[in-house]
């Protein structure tokens, strides 16, 4: 029985020091986003990603991450013309907007001070865009895709050698995807995520 013990107590040591060593982590987060054009002004409480980082060394990882978020807003009776002057409709409209970006990142990460160990990073890659407008009786649509461009700052928080950091941060992102209703070629948003690290 003792030597069952101390083989079960050798085998956990090892697998917690591999996890302490680990060059790979998963994150889980929650996130709150808010438009920052002129048309979709509303914040959006649906939002999340989920993120993979791998550590060449122990100030740099690169890696994936898949992110989302649901916009929806009332807009109140007003008159729109189409650009060539041949249509017009009055009516006020409830606009929805989902976003899911899938980027590849890159973070640096600065000294550990205490339990805070601040990040900078950057996410690069491609966002599909589902807008679609309900007025009257009639619906109306448009998908796109579009280049996503994301910085990140934020903090690992908790003890060096903890296998759960708890992530704070705040980013900002400029995709290309074109706006549906002002035919704006871009679509810009401030984001703030809050979620933890499992490696």
């Amino acid at each position: 029985m003792r030597k069952i013990c101390l083989t079960a107590a050798l085998l956990i040591s090892l697998i917690g020091s591999g996890f302490a060593q680990s060059k790979h982590m998963f994150g889980v987060f929650y996130k709150v986003t808010t438009p920052s054009g002129d048309y979709l002004t509303k914040t959006s409480w649906a939002g999340g990603e989920l993120e993979y980082r791998y550590f060449p060394n122990n100030q740099l990882s690169v890696g994936g991450n898949l992110s989302w978020a649901s916009f929806s807003q009332y807009f109140p009776r007003q008159t729109y013309v189409k650009d060539d002057g041949n249509t017009a409709l009055t009516s006020d409209f409830v606009a929805h907007a989902y976003t899911l970006p899938i980027t590849a990142t890159a973070h640096y990460y600065f000294a550990q001070k205490k339990r805070i160990r601040p990040y900078a990073g950057i996410a690069l890659g491609g966002q599909y865009m589902d807008q679609r407008l309900y007025y009257n009786v009639y619906e109306s649509d448009d998908y796109n895709w579009g280049f996503v461009a994301r910085p990140e700052f934020g903090v690992l928080i908790g003890d060096p050698h903890s296998l759960t950091p708890i992530v704070f941060a705040i980013d900002w992102s400029y995709s290309s995807n074109k706006n549906g209703i002002t035919q704006k070629s871009s679509f810009n948003t401030f984001g703030v995520k809050l979620g933890i690290m499992l490696q």
